[in-house]
């Protein structure tokens, strides 16, 4: 109901100002006493960048961990909040990743200030947790990987299977068994029971979870065995490679937002960030040493291992700030929220082209438009969506421009273009630019064209890629959705549903769950060197993850999309503002003015409030009412229409901050999409 109320707000401010436009009659003057400028303004800054800025409570909760008393020597397993003090952000301040990658940092316009308060569970919450999780699960066999944390380095160089037939010396406990839990209702369990360790529900919680240390411990590992792929029904979630060491961050039916996510280094080891192998410094092949944390038992040892000289509480502060703050809770997008400066779409179309192989599996089989638009949908809550698909034979031109995008770019003799900064991909983003720029020729303005590209391969022509979300290669503005699916991906248990979604979510703003910027660092990083770790954070529930264990975007997705929108709005409204000041109406657009200023302070109210779509809801009545006004009076106002803008750029000129890898990076910088490790993440068995 409020979001009716808020758009029919909205549409009555349209309708008068429509009224207005058309009427013959002079415009009555103001009455006295009112404002005739935008001097009375207070959140709307009209031609400047405003910054909503909330303080924000996170709330670290540790069951199972003892904390270190007044004037004691920590020890391995203890928990010091004095590691957390040291190594947790005071502040962030959110930019567009990948246009700030092109040299101009691009703030958001959203800014946090933390309050952190830790909280030690007590006994009885301890024991009413632990009793849950020893029944509510079920016994398993022993995972591949837990038994190659047996073995270490003993398997067969062919297989990679573990082979030893007694565990490795350097190992602390050797994995025996294994009692599995649904990690869902684990998270579950802990936001009904937040109360109970004196934290308000709905609040940004950490569970930090050790059951190592208790006489009723269990060698256990979490599981979302019912996830499957949408296309074909793969059973992502019974592969060993999808158990579990964290999880949080779902969306209840029914329930108000949890906002939970638990991390428990008693459980597995993690598959994910490869912390069953306590041997190898570097286990993702990029000649860096990889900082990942190894299962709690191993903290402290004295053996060889990871775990050498290792201490739980600066890791788990680490956990806390690269992967909770950083990456779930309060991430940079990769893109702008808002698509076409200054004025927004007021429909988005997703234009999907399904370039279909002769002899590749059927389209009917691997892509259901309608289920991917509704999916896409809350991304954009006040926009209407539609979806148009049209298939394409994958063959002559189009074909050739598709080989291009996977030529070898050591290959000289590969290159298709090698004149362009982008040499193998050129030939496709200039084909799409074409074919959308004709798209556009018949397209009312008010209606964004989001260009999706489905390669339907029937040959293995390239290596694994899934898809990717392009910008535009001069300015970081979103582009074009490219998915990507062969025989061998088809086998893998991959369609183009979920992950058109998965890329799609991108391109509305979304990024990775593994991958973002710390802004007090100014420091972008990935799962890689120094931070193969955060990889945990695709352990959460997100179609964002590569675990493939989400079908949808999570609470922490929503919550962070309705914060741009709202900066968004608000941004955009003084972009607005400023075009009428210099129009000379802004006397004509005043009164709307003052209206939309006083919504925008009860956006900001609801932002406080954690009511993110609330605050969303009155920033965008906010935003259109201050549209309205500058039509009525004759304002122009046009939307940023980047495909009319590129012609595509040589080497010789400037390109992003672009890594083909996902070390650590001072400023903004263009990550890949995926690289080998997660490829083989992705893939596992």
């Amino acid at each position: 109901m409020k979001k009716r109320t808020l758009g029919a707000f909205a549409l009555s401010l349209s309708l008068l100002a429509a009224c207005g436009e058309n009427s013959p009659a002079p415009q009555p003057g103001p009455q006295p006493g009112t404002p005739t400028g935008f001097d009375s303004l207070k959140l709307l800054k009209p031609g400047q960048q405003a910054t909503i800025r909330t303080k924000l409570k996170v709330n670290i909760v540790f069951v199972g961990y003892r904390q270190t008393g007044p004037g004691q020597v920590a020890t391995a397993r203890q928990v010091n909040t004095g590691d957390f003090n040291e190594i947790l952000p005071k502040t962030y301040e959110a930019i567009a990743r990948i246009p700030s990658a092109y040299g101009r940092v691009e703030p958001t316009g959203n800014a946090f200030d933390y309050q952190y308060n830790y909280v030690f569970a007590d006994k009885a919450f301890e024991d009413s947790f632990f009793d849950y999780l020893g029944k509510n699960g079920k016994d398993a066999p022993v995972t591949v990987y837990q038994q190659l944390y047996n073995c270490q380095n003993d398997v067969d160089p062919e297989t990679g299977n573990p082979t030893c037939t007694t565990p490795a010396p350097n190992i602390n406990r050797v994995i025996d068994s294994n009692y599995e839990i649904d990690a869902l209702k684990t998270e579950n369990w802990l936001a009904d029971n937040v109360a109970r360790v004196g934290v308000k529900p709905g609040e940004y919680t950490i569970f930090m979870v050790n059951w190592f240390d208790r006489p009723d411990f269990k060698l256990h590992s979490y599981t979302r065995t019912d996830a499957a792929d949408t296309d074909t029904g793969a059973k992502f979630g019974e592969r060993a490679s999808r158990r579990l060491i964290a999880w949080g961050g779902s969306v209840v039916p029914q329930k108000p937002a949890q906002r939970v996510w638990f991390y428990d280094l008693s459980a597995n080891p993690d598959v994910w960030t490869n912390g069953y192998d306590v041997t190898n410094p570097d286990v993702d092949g990029d000649g860096e040493a990889d900082y990942r944390m190894p299962p709690i038992w191993e903290y402290g040892t004295r053996k060889a291992s990871l775990g050498y000289g290792r201490k739980v509480s600066p890791d788990l502060a680490l956990v806390t700030r690269y992967v909770a703050l950083n990456l779930l809770f309060t991430p940079s997008p990769i893109y702008r929220a808002a698509l076409t400066p200054p004025q927004m779409p007021e429909e988005i179309d997703l234009d999907v082209h399904v370039e279909q192989g002769a002899g590749a599996v059927g389209q009917d089989k691997v892509f259901k438009a309608d289920l991917a638009q509704s999916r896409i949908a809350p991304l954009q809550p006040f926009t209407k969506f539609t979806n148009k698909v049209k298939p394409t034979p994958l063959d002559g031109s189009l074909a050739d421009v598709y080989k291009c995008f996977f030529a070898d770019p050591s290959k000289p003799d590969d290159i298709c273009s090698p004149e362009y900064a982008d040499a193998t991909g050129e030939k496709l983003f200039q084909f799409s630019v074409k074919e959308l720029r004709q798209a556009y020729a018949t397209t009312p303005a008010n209606k964004y064209l989001l260009p999706i590209y489905l390669f339907n391969d029937q040959a293995n022509t390239q290596p694994g890629l899934l898809g990717i979300a392009y910008d535009d290669g001069e300015t970081g503005t979103q582009s074009f959705v490219y998915s990507f699916l062969t025989p061998a991906l088809n086998k893998a248990g991959y369609g183009f549903t979920d992950t058109s979604v998965h890329e799609t979510g991108h391109h509305l703003s979304l990024s990775h769950p593994h991958d973002g910027y710390d802004s007090e660092q100014n420091l972008s990083y990935g799962p890689g060197g120094d931070f193969l770790f955060v990889n945990v954070g695709d352990e959460s529930a997100t179609i964002m993850s590569y675990n493939d264990l989400s079908r949808d975007f999570g609470q922490f997705n929503l919550d962070s999309q309705y914060r741009y929108l709202s900066a968004a709005y608000l941004n955009n409204a003084n972009a607005i503002l400023e075009l009428g000041r210099r129009a000379d109406k802004e006397g004509a657009m005043t009164a709307a003015a003052v209206s939309a200023d006083a919504l925008f302070a009860q956006a900001q109210s609801s932002y406080d409030a954690l009511n993110y779509l609330d605050a969303a809801s009155k920033a965008h009545a906010g935003y259109r009412a201050v549209l309205d006004a500058a039509k009525a009076s004759g304002v122009a106002v046009q939307p940023y229409k980047w495909y009319q803008n590129l012609n595509g750029l040589s080497v010789g000129q400037g390109k992003a901050a672009y890594s083909r890898t996902f070390l650590p990076q001072k400023g903004a910088v263009v990550f890949p999409e995926e690289n080998t490790f997660q490829r083989s993440k992705r893939l596992g068995r």
